[in-house]
């Protein structure tokens, strides 16, 4: 099979390798889509991240596909299935108290277990989850989808609530979905691309606003940006009584200032929120549902011998894009 391999920094190559070898209570899926998220322009630039990564290895964490082998009682042959990446140990104090998005031992498939960037992958049955009536593209998007509903599920939304998002990369455009969904109309934005300002505006965004922003303070601030400046703008912005949510993977390299008497005054909480605890599944249902609609966020459908070019950012217009191997 076709797999790309990531051999280190900014060291990508398309290679023929051997058909994953599946064990008891796993399957073999057939690739048919994988996006690209922020955590693998990371690694592919070489950045520290939030998980060990030890070359060779296939990257891509966001993927979808068939099921072609199986050695799973649950799954079928034929059976479309979404990918949930991240492997808790389900021993650790953390797993145990119910939160193992903070899981000791945490492993994750396109991290530190082959991945996606593949035409076929090896995974556990647990992971999965079957899908039905959307399309192949939608469906890779599960996986940030669910990290989305973790992240909103920490600083509650509620219909009333003036929400400024910052950032419409695929995770701002994303938010921007699920606060509609949640019945909030006073939503505004901050976005510094032309291209990116035009879709957030078609897709429900009240106004974008300027650094100086004359709307004032919000009851929410969901930060996807992840540089210094969308990060202490997110603090700026908040207003008495409200909540920041620094969504964002900013690299380790970025430090914040923070005025604690402000944030004080304010009463204001601040939340970090990882990866998809427990809300693959309600993803996969919202997007069979048709109540969350993702696709105008894919801008680019690619061979995984564009991989290379698709994690340097060198496409127009680039969002989400999806590898189709």
């Amino acid at each position: 099979m076709k797999a790309a391999i990531f051999y280190g920094k900014r060291s990508l190559k398309v290679e023929d390798v051997s058909l994953p070898t599946i064990k008891e209570g796993e399957i073999l899926v057939k690739v048919e889509a994988c996006g690209i998220c922020g955590t693998d322009v990371h690694i592919f630039n070489g950045e520290e991240g939030s998980a060990k990564v030890t070359p060779p290895i296939i990257l891509g964490h966001e993927f979808c596909g068939t099921v072609v082998e199986t050695k799973s009682k649950l799954f079928n042959v034929g059976d479309k299935v979404s990918i949930d990446p991240n492997i808790y140990c389900g021993v650790c104090k953390f797993c145990r108290s119910g939160r193992p998005q903070l899981c000791e031992n945490l492993t994750a498939l396109g991290v530190n277990i082959n991945g996606g960037f593949a035409q076929y992958a090896a995974v556990p049955e647990k992971q999965a989850i079957r899908f039905e009536n959307i399309d192949f593209a939608e469906a890779a998007l599960a996986e940030p989808l669910a990290c989305c509903l973790h992240g909103l599920d920490r600083i509650k939304i509620f219909p009333t609530d003036k929400v400024l998002i910052i950032g419409f990369g695929p995770i701002g455009l994303i938010m921007l979905e699920l606060v509609k969904m949640y019945g909030v109309d006073n939503i505004f934005g901050y976005e510094v691309d032309d291209f990116r300002k035009n879709v957030a505006k078609n897709y429900g965004v009240k106004d974008i606003v300027d650094e100086d922003c004359k709307e004032g303070s919000f009851d929410v601030v969901i930060e996807c940006a992840g540089t210094k400046e969308s990060i202490e703008m997110a603090f700026e912005k908040i207003g008495k009584g409200g909540r920041v949510l620094v969504f964002s993977v900013p690299s380790p390299l970025v430090a914040t200032e923070i005025c604690p008497f402000e944030m004080f005054r304010k009463e204001a909480q601040i939340f970090w929120s990882f990866v998809n605890p427990f809300t693959q599944k309600l993803a996969i249902e919202l997007l069979q549902q048709g109540k969350i609609n993702l696709k105008h966020v894919v801008t680019h459908k690619i061979s995984l011998a564009q991989l290379p070019e698709a994690l340097s950012k060198k496409f127009e217009n680039q969002l989400k894009v999806i590898v189709q191997p």
